[in-house]
């Protein structure tokens, strides 16, 4: 039974932890609250490396700083007037055709569906599903304009992060000695060591991501025309860009020029099943560790779960920070856990598998 000097003792730390634990709890409350400005914090991050990289090709390119940042300038403002002149008119333009003629393919298919299940008592009936599609499609196609207006709208947001993506881009020196501020003296050499790493990291992402797009683009361009697939720009835009997104981008990718392809024909379904399998394993096994290497080597399990964590915080925009948010995390673990802890776990994981 314990005696009432230790009650006494065991109350007092309760009541001195007491406080303690609220300060925490309201900490992680506010840093809840500020959800969006943490996310208008990470995209420009993302942003000003995107522009750091491009500054540090232009500076080996040129050797004066100042023409470097003319040069930079000058490519922003040239790639702005594309995006609105050309780019984005022709991606609103294919969408629009894409989403318009979508409902036509989603009858060929429900037709061709309900023959293969009528000829074949074991293929289910997918009527229920392909309504649901059809409604769903509708209803973005319904509220398209709408979509397009907010999505090319400028917000508060819009403008906040491209400034601080500047700011950070072309005085980053001011920052990293304001974070070194916050933190002791003898772990200055760690924080500037992790920012580095980071650094480097995200570089590598970055470079390796873009190279990745263009080529799972222009190759689904080229294949899905030869293959005689309608709307096969459509198809190809949206491969490329859904490569950002990791692992489910290329099934997300596939799945209408696939769609499509059957309501032609079972051959056109399996040559365009045949040529996204090709080009996603030249991009997994050619292209990205080509172009990335070793820089990035984030694990499978890590990037999914961070796709999952992000997205469910900050939607859209956290499943496009999802691979660099897990770039920032394996540096954290590689700089504060030693390698050797990390080997003893793995070791002792390989000794429990039977």
């Amino acid at each position: 039974m314990a005696s009432f000097k230790e009650k006494e003792s065991g109350w007092s730390q309760l009541t001195h932890g007491a406080p303690l634990a609220v300060l925490v709890a309201a900490a992680l409350y506010i840093l809840y609250q500020l959800l969006p400005v943490w996310k208008i914090v990470a995209l420009a991050t993302l942003i000003a490396v995107i522009l750091r990289t491009l500054l540090r090709w232009l500076y080996r390119l040129v050797r004066i700083r100042w023409v470097a940042v003319f040069l930079l300038i000058g490519l922003m403002v040239g790639f702005s007037v594309l995006l609105a002149a050309v780019i984005v008119p022709s991606i609103i333009f294919e969408t629009q055709t894409l989403l318009s003629t979508l409902p036509n393919y989603l009858n060929a298919l429900s037709g061709r569906l309900e023959q293969l299940h009528s000829n074949f008592s074991l293929i289910p009936d997918f009527s229920k599903s392909l309504n649901q599609l059809r409604n769903f499609t509708n209803q973005i196609l319904a509220t398209f304009p709408i979509l397009v207006s907010q999505v090319l709208g400028i917000t508060f947001d819009t403008v906040a992060t491209l400034i601080l993506a500047v700011y950070m881009a072309y005085n980053p020196n001011a920052l990293i000695s304001g974070i070194l501020r916050l933190v002791p003296r003898k772990h200055h050499q760690r924080i500037q060591r992790v920012l580095k790493a980071t650094e480097v990291r995200l570089r590598g992402w970055i470079f390796g991501t873009g190279i990745a797009m263009l080529f799972l683009g222009v190759g689904a361009t080229l294949g899905l025309a030869v293959l005689g697939i309608p709307l096969y720009l459509s198809f190809g835009i949206i491969a490329g860009v859904f490569e950002i997104v990791p692992y489910f981008g290329s099934i997300a990718g596939t799945f209408l020029p696939a769609l499509v392809a059957f309501t032609i024909s079972p051959l056109k379904l399996l040559l365009v099943l045949g040529l996204f399998l090709i080009l996603n394993q030249i991009d997994a096994h050619i292209v990205q560790p080509l172009v990335m290497g070793r820089q990035v080597n984030i694990h499978p399990v890590m990037v999914i779960l961070t796709f999952l964590v992000m997205g469910k915080l900050f939607g859209f925009v956290g499943v496009l920070l999802a691979v660099p948010a897990a770039a920032v995390i394996v540096t954290l673990i590689d700089e504060f856990v030693p390698a050797s802890d990390r080997s003893l776990a793995v070791d002792a994981s390989n000794n429990s598998e039977p």
